[in-house]
């Protein structure tokens, strides 16, 4: 027969071990149910389209241009408008004086990224008849 304190020594590891292999199962969670940590991605670059516009001749213009998603700050270019208004580079703002035609107009952001976006749209300003 065993000596009691060899039981008592035995006894306790197997307590020690049951309480180690309670605490495993309690602590460790199987990858299955671990959850991953959000992914944040930037959402692509995007103009908004201000649609199209249409001004009276000789008026001051002024439409402000925005742009979504990317890498801020953006920078603006424009093809298409009159020889009197021009877009602001750091702000978006197209501004000048309504010149008589129908232009078609494409802005363009870039972000600091290098990443571009454009919208087209029309701008119309009527010729006006001070004559009439």
């Amino acid at each position: 027969m065993a000596k009691p304190s060899v039981i008592r020594r035995l006894a306790g590891l197997c307590m020690a071990a049951v309480a180690a292999l309670a605490l495993t199962m309690i602590t460790t969670i199987p990858a299955s149910a671990q959850s991953t940590a959000p992914q944040l991605t930037a959402s692509a670059l995007s103009v908004v389209n201000p649609g199209n516009q249409r001004f009276v001749e000789f008026d001051p213009v002024r439409l402000q241009i925005t742009a979504t998603g990317g890498a801020p700050a953006y920078t603006w270019s424009a093809t298409g408008l009159s020889r009197w208004l021009g877009i602001n580079a750091s702000t978006g703002v197209i501004s000048g004086i309504a010149s008589a035609g129908i232009y078609t107009v494409t802005v363009t952001a870039t972000d600091t990224a290098g990443s571009s976006s454009s919208a087209t749209f029309t701008i119309q300003v009527p010729r006006e008849c001070r004559t009439c």
